[in-house]
């Protein structure tokens, strides 16, 4: 890929915020502030973001709390490189921190890291700040007031008879799936890599990432289904599967996709559950939404990113 080169004059960039003002030690209201994109190429751009979850989400990088990137919803794969040393103007905006564990007290505001004049990275990368007083156990973050958190119990959290029981029924689960035939893993049993549970109002749901392994020295391979079930709340019945999405390969280039928080966007509390889904070279970041009783379906997928 060439190197990168200062934004040119002729591309039309639309860089607007409009900040709610908010008094000092008020109370938050509990309806989703609308925001515009920090960042717009026009409707050709739409990536089905729901504007209802704010103009921009942020996302911890590295082992350090105090690192995020500054993800811009509507750039695309073909837009991405265009936003290549743009700092978005996001100073005054305060934003709320989310992980698996749920929401991270209290909020916060980011002050982005000035871009240079000049790029010359061979890669995509978001615009990338410094969380002001940071706080450990966040994954994502919000403006505030447009996402609620959604606590999420991890599968090793649970007693061990409760926790086979539960491996196994999403391993039969997994097993029972109409996934494309690939004799490379035919009769190999199913594990669950990862698996979380959650409370909805009338259902309990589970995300979990199963997999199977062919444990060839020359050329292991993986294959990974990820997971989304519900059954009706406080009731010991299987999951019946709502959403499920297979990858497989060789597994020192397969792509995971990690859990980073479950949240419920906007006025209409739509349950979303936000993954990163990662491989060798890069990822992309997403959202499952809730989109009827027992559906489930990827609503956004952001640019490819590779630094």
């Amino acid at each position: 890929m060439a190197c990168r080169h200062p934004v040119s004059n002729h591309i039309a960039l639309l860089l607007v915020v409009v900040v709610a003002c908010r008094g000092k030690g008020g109370d938050r209201t509990d309806s989703a502030i609308s925001l515009p994109p920090v960042f717009s190429l026009g409707p050709s751009s739409n990536t089905n973001w729901d504007v209802n979850a704010g103009p921009v989400m942020l996302v911890s990088v590295g082992s350090s709390a105090d690192s995020a990137a500054i993800v811009l919803p509507e750039a695309t794969d073909s837009t991405i490189e265009a936003i290549q040393g743009v700092t978005p103007p996001v100073t005054h905006l305060v934003f709320d921190l989310f992980g698996r564990g749920g929401k991270v007290e209290p909020p916060t505001t980011i002050s982005p890291f000035p871009s240079p004049t000049e790029t010359k990275q061979d890669c995509d990368a978001w615009p990338a700040a410094k969380v002001q007083s940071p706080r450990t156990g966040w994954s994502v973050g919000f403006v505030t007031g447009n996402v609620r958190a959604i606590k999420l119990d991890s599968i090793e959290g649970l007693p061990s008879t409760d926790s086979a029981a539960l491996a196994a029924s999403l391993a039969q689960s997994a097993a029972t799936l109409p996934v494309a035939s690939d004799p490379t893993f035919r009769g190999l049993p199913f594990r669950v890599r990862s698996a979380y549970t959650f409370r909805l109002d009338s259902v309990d749901v589970v995300i979990a990432d199963v997999v199977r392994m062919l444990n060839e020295e020359a050329n292991p391979r993986l294959e990974h289904l990820l997971l989304i079930g519900e059954r009706p709340k406080g009731t010991k019945s299987k999951y019946s599967i709502g959403y499920f999405s297979r990858v497989a390969g060789a597994e020192e280039t397969m792509q995971a996709t990690e859990i980073l928080a479950v949240v419920e966007i906007g006025p209409s509390k739509r349950p979303a559950v936000v993954v990163n889904v990662e491989s060798d070279e890069g990822g992309k970041l997403g959202l499952l939404e809730r989109t009827a009783p027992g559906q489930w379906r990827p609503t956004w997928k952001s640019a490819y990113t590779d630094c």
